[in-house]
């Protein structure tokens, strides 16, 4: 997972609770959870409709 995206999600964990003190791990483990459950979500709903439309493309698909 991208180190960078956790690093965002994490902040953003930290600025809607208040910016508490101590809890950096928490915030860390979250972000992690939430975007790995994102990342799930994505794969099961498939690709996005640019990348279908990329996919058909590459596949020669309507020629």
């Amino acid at each position: 997972m991208d180190e960078h995206r956790i690093r965002h999600r994490a902040y953003e964990i930290w600025e809607q609770e208040g910016r508490p003190e101590g809890r950096r791990a928490e915030h860390w483990e979250r972000a992690c959870r939430e975007l790995q459950e994102e990342d799930e979500r994505a794969k099961e709903q498939g690709p996005e409709p640019r990348d279908r439309v990329r996919a058909a493309a590459d596949s020669g698909a309507g020629i």
